[in-house]
């Protein structure tokens, strides 16, 4: 440490009394285009003021869409997937948390900004040894040099950029899960429709078997099947509703208010529009403009400005602050300068520019395996959608028609003695058993579709404007034996 004091009238004292509140001894002038991560690594060094480094802590942003908390609503009626997003943003806690996360950096970015606080320093003890006593009276304000408050500041920005976009990030992540949880629901709700239907057709066939077993036309192993079909059945029923028990559960849980358990959640799989997804837009959009990506490109900024912090490091601050000392004797009074700085002998901060330096490529190489990740989270969701939309594509135009077909035969041939009681019941059952096969189809490519959107960070889908007419009918009304 160097320490200088210097004698001088009371003039000078004043003057350098008002240098030291002002911190106009270091120079420079606040830019506040210097708060640019580019203007920041590139701008001159100079040493800053403390009035002007106070407006830096002017300049902030507003959070995006700052959550309030809200008490969960009564739910009554019926849910759309539009509700249940509205739902989602104002109720689910991971928002509200983001938020917060948001206005502490905010409040870490204004910390950052703020010029030390000058100190009371009497420089020497104060000796009291009656007409011989002496006192001190003096203070040090720290100037700051090399725009290290600046550089600061804009590291602390960057963060707070980053809590921004993590808050976008997370919301459209949240609006995904609200999607992908809600087909789930609708797809388990068919799937008990057709169970149900299912579960009367193999009631009816096993009370049918029992009364032709008594009739003596079939045996007691056709019996036995036919009630064990209905079992099956009954088994499978039992279980999709402890599914769609537990998706409501779940869907009430994201979006964060437990009525959507109990309430109706009403939607259209079979006849809502499918959307068009350019593959290469996907791609470009997944590794280029989405916010998982923005957020590790402010991370390598924020690297570079701690990069350059680090290399002014060694530049030492100065702490200068004017003394005054009197005595009761008569002619004891002085004035001094005192001016106290480290100097950057053996340590110059060369292990944490090292380490900045390796974080800078950390941060490069961390954005190029995210983008690796969302190509590959880009192939699946793509891959899943198009080959579930091939499949229910076929089972609208080919299976389910010509099942229907067969289902119609089977049942003019019975009537007319044509097939047995056992050929009527199994194309009966086939027409079932390939609409549930089909709602299993719908339920992958509308998961696939919530995959892909969340991608792309869009809420609405990109559906024609003119709706298409229905595509398919799934479980034809079951049918009166004759």
């Amino acid at each position: 440490m160097a320490r200088m004091k210097l004698r001088c009238p009371v003039s000078a004292f004043l003057g350098l009394l008002l240098a030291g509140i002002l911190g106009c001894a270091g120079g420079g002038k606040y830019r506040s285009d210097l708060l640019v991560p580019s203007a920041i690594v590139k701008t001159a060094a100079g040493a800053e003021s403390p009035t002007s480094a106070v407006r830096t802590a002017q300049y902030t942003e507003p959070i995006s869409a700052a959550v309030p908390t809200a008490i969960a609503p009564e739910v009554s009626g019926k849910l759309t997937l539009d509700q249940l997003f509205q739902y989602a943003q104002v109720h689910n806690p991971i928002l509200q948390r983001d938020a917060a996360k948001v206005e502490a950096a905010r409040g870490q970015t204004l910390q950052a900004s703020l010029y030390p606080n000058p100190n009371f320093d009497g420089g020497n003890p104060q000796t009291f040894n009656g007409r011989n006593s002496m006192l001190v009276a003096g203070f040090s304000q720290e100037i700051v040099t090399m725009g290290k408050l600046r550089l600061d500041t804009a590291a602390a920005h960057e963060a707070f950029r980053q809590a921004q976009m993590t808050y976008d990030q997370n919301r459209i992540q949240l609006l995904t899960d609200v999607r992908r949880q809600y087909y789930s629901v609708l797809s388990i709700q068919q799937r008990v429709k057709v169970l149900n239907g299912l579960l009367t057709i193999a009631e009816t066939a096993a009370d049918t078997g029992k009364k032709l077993e008594k009739a003596g036309e079939t045996n007691r192993i056709d019996t036995l099947l036919l009630t064990v079909d209905f079992q099956q059945v009954r088994a499978n029923l039992r279980q999709s509703e402890t599914k769609l028990a537990s998706a409501r559960k779940q869907l009430a849980a994201t979006a964060g208010v437990p009525g959507v358990e109990t309430a109706e959640v009403i939607g259209d799989l079979i006849n809502d529009c499918l959307p068009d997804f350019d593959e290469e837009l996907v791609r470009q959009y997944a590794i280029n403009s989405s916010t998982l990506i923005r957020v590790s490109r402010a991370e390598i900024t924020r690297r570079h400005i701690l990069l350059k912090r680090a290399k002014v490091e060694p530049y030492p601050n100065v702490n200068i602050g004017p003394v005054y000392q009197f005595g009761l004797t008569p002619g004891t009074e002085s004035f001094a300068l005192n001016l106290v700085f480290p100097v950057p002998v053996w340590n110059q901060n060369q292990g944490n520019i090292r380490s900045a330096t390796a974080d800078i490529r950390d941060a490069e190489m961390s954005l190029k395996v995210a983008q690796n990740e969302q190509l590959q989270k880009v192939a699946d969701a793509l891959g899943r959608y198009r080959a579930g939309r091939q499949l229910v594509e076929q089972y609208e135009k080919e299976i389910l028609p010509n099942v229907r077909q067969a289902q119609k035969l089977a049942q003019e041939g019975y009537t007319k003695g044509v097939f047995d009681f056992a050929r009527y019941l199994q194309a009966q059952r086939t027409v079932v058993e390939s609409n549930l096969s089909y709602v299993e189809a719908l339920e992958s490519m509308w998961t696939a579709v919530a995959d892909v959107a969340g991608l792309l960070q869009i809420e609405q889908l990109p559906c024609p404007t003119t709706l298409p007419g229905p595509r398919a009918e799934v479980l034809p009304p079951p049918r009166t034996l004759p």
